[in-house]
């Protein structure tokens, strides 16, 4: 291919890469019918969305909704953030303060301060890192083969940046969490390009900003404190650290402190501790039969095992999840793309002799003139080594271990595949360039190079063929999930938050399953919903509250023994202990019973006196 049509086929490269990505990402919105059955924020895009609201508006770090648990150390609103990490929560509040309250069209005035409208600003950090991932996939893609592959036409290496960001772009979770305000895409955004540091050289050559890339990184999720360490080691064993690897190791780390520390004083101020995490609770789950409500819908912290008896628990509970994880990580193509690395691992032999000197090798064997020479002139595959693969194989391995990592992480707190995402993402697309490379070592050991091209082109047919058929099957289940959310439409609540602030006054908190959904559309705090209305008392003795507000579809959707308000809500004033004052009950039009239960004052608090003996 000439120089004027490779020009022409990157540019519209870099404009058909995009372009897709919008257009897969539309048909995902549409079939989750985000803004309509689905509302923009979930559970857990409106925690930070309130934390960034509250930073915007107020200029502090706090949030207005709370979990019982965190009545313990924080009784009033707004509390201090206690689950979320910062790097979201500030990027989202930067857009809430540069984003103007209205839109003037000519004589039209589009007023965007409604909580349902300012919600959509939440997808703009998604979004554009989904659009941003796929092109430096392409980018990433195409520098790696010209490195370590100069022997491929011009054409194909374009013809594989394109296949590898497609391949992103046509995951169906990487679709989702582009629709909503989610971490994941931001923290994979910062995983990609700390695997192409690696592999590329920047890492070990300028440590402290491959640092700091790390955590920044880490700012968005907390399993990047134990991946910095990984990924660290990862840069001082590359070959150009030779002689200074233990410089490399403290830089890279002091970088990745550095945008940290201010979070972790926050920490420290907020709670004694710069460790303080609610979410380090959730690794007892399901574990001497608690449950996440147990652990965190009661206004105490839960008492956990300690030391030995704390490792053999969560071994056995990690035992249990791991198999199941993995399997789910390794359907479809997935096992086919962790094989291939694997394999390469093996054939590329990269620490022996050979593999080693390669780059020596050629460039000793070059004329004076630095062409090389008709007998050494670099072949037309994939894996022709230009250069020392060694960078190429410890990025391998450091992949191979965030994955292994991830997979335990998840088995040993939250058993989802949801939370293995950015490293078996990278897994696959590693996998991609891996197989191609494993295809030209086995062409050429089996004296088959006429082979080699059609292989190459079976390989990314099967990257594409999948990714539309995963894509297409995601979307379908999109579309029948939206019909079964657990929260009402965003005209229901709407509604029910209108109803609600005619009645209760401002900065009054109001007790809800619905959590944080709640707090951003009726702009007040909100405590969710407590294990069981037994501990309605022992809540309001922490923070003063009169309002309940159940919303469920049915009553086998309701937590534990509020099954029984939910099924006959007329009996809960039968109960005196619960303290209720009046009962009201209505259907939404999309299928929710809504119990909203106003409680009498609480009764008087007596101080403790000390028992006097006899």
């Amino acid at each position: 291919m000439s120089r004027t049509g490779t020009l022409r086929a990157a540019f519209f490269l870099a404009l058909g890469l995009p372009l897709a990505g919008c257009c897969l990402w539309l048909m995902h919105a549409t079939a989750w019918d985000l803004g309509g059955r689905s509302p923009v924020l979930n559970y857990d895009s409106a925690q930070y969305a309130l934390a960034a609201r509250e930073l915007a508006t107020h200029g502090r770090l706090a949030t207005t909704f709370a979990l019982p648990i965190e009545l313990v150390r924080h009784a009033r609103p707004p509390w201090p953030l206690a689950t979320i990490q910062p790097g979201l929560v500030l990027v989202e509040a930067a857009l809430f303060r540069l984003a103007p309250s209205t839109i003037h069209l000519g004589r039209l005035v589009v007023p965007l301060s409604r909580p349902d409208q300012r919600e959509w600003l939440v997808l703009v950090a998604p979004f554009c890192c989904f659009i941003l991932i796929g092109l430096l996939l392409a980018v990433i893609t195409s520098r790696l083969l010209r490195r370590y592959a100069p022997g491929v036409p011009e054409g194909r290496r374009l013809a594989a940046a394109m296949v590898v960001a497609l391949a992103f772009y046509l995951d169906p979770e990487a679709q989702h969490f582009a629709c909503g305000g989610f971490t994941e895409l931001p923290f994979m955004l910062g995983l990609v390009l700390a695997v192409a540091a690696l592999a590329l050289g920047p890492a070990s050559r300028r440590p402290f900003l491959f640092g700091l890339l790390l955590g920044l990184t880490g700012s968005f999720r907390a399993n990047m404190l134990w991946l910095a360490p990984l990924f660290a080691l990862a840069a001082c064993a590359m070959p150009d650290a030779r002689g200074k690897r233990v410089r490399v190791l403290a830089l890279a780390l002091a970088g990745y402190a550095l945008p940290l520390a201010p979070w972790w004083i926050y920490k420290w101020r907020a709670f004694g501790t710069p460790a303080w995490d609610l979410s380090r609770f959730v690794i007892w789950d399901r574990v001497g039969g608690r449950t996440w409500f147990s652990l965190y819908h009661q206004p105490a912290e839960p008492v956990v095992p300690h030391g030995w008896e704390a490792l053999r628990l969560l071994a056995a509970k990690a035992r249990v999840n791991v198999r199941p994880l993995a399997l789910g990580a390794s359907t479809g193509t997935r096992a086919l793309w962790l094989g291939s690395i694997i394999v390469w691992l093996v054939m590329a032999r990269p620490w022996s002799r050979v593999a080693s000197r390669s780059a020596a090798g050629d460039a000793a064997a070059r004329p004076e003139g630095g062409s090389p020479g008709p007998e050494i002139a670099p072949s037309r595959s994939i894996a022709a080594p230009a250069a020392d693969v060694r960078p190429l194989a410890i990025t391998a391995i450091a992949v191979l271990l965030a994955f292994a990592f991830g997979v335990v992480a998840a088995a040993v707190s939250i058993p989802w595949l949801r939370y293995v995402f950015p490293t078996r993402m990278l897994i696959e697309l590693t996998g991609i360039l891996a197989l191609w490379s494993v295809v030209t070592m086995a062409s050429e050991l089996a004296s088959l190079p006429g082979w080699r091209r059609g292989l190459y082109i079976l390989v990314g047919l099967l990257v594409l063929g999948w990714g539309l058929f995963d894509s297409y099957r995601g979307n379908l289940e999109a579309h029948t999930t939206s019909a079964t959310r657990a929260e009402p439409n965003v005209i229901n609540m709407m509604k029910i938050t209108v109803l609600m602030n005619r009645e209760i006054p401002d900065d009054e908190p109001v007790m809800s399953n619905l959590g944080p959904l709640l707090a951003w559309t009726a702009r007040r705090p909100v405590l969710h919903l407590a294990e069981s209305p037994d501990e309605l008392e022992a809540c309001r003795r922490k923070l003063e509250f009169r309002n309940v507000l159940l919303v469920f579809r049915a009553p086998a959707n309701a937590w534990g023994e509020w099954r029984e308000v939910v099924s006959e809500p007329a009996r809960a004033r039968d109960h005196a202990e619960w303290n209720v004052d009046t009962v009201r009950e209505w259907l939404t039009s999309d299928g929710f019973r809504v119990i909203w239960l106003t409680l009498k004052p609480a009764g008087p608090r007596f101080a403790a006196a000390p028992a006097r003996s006899g």
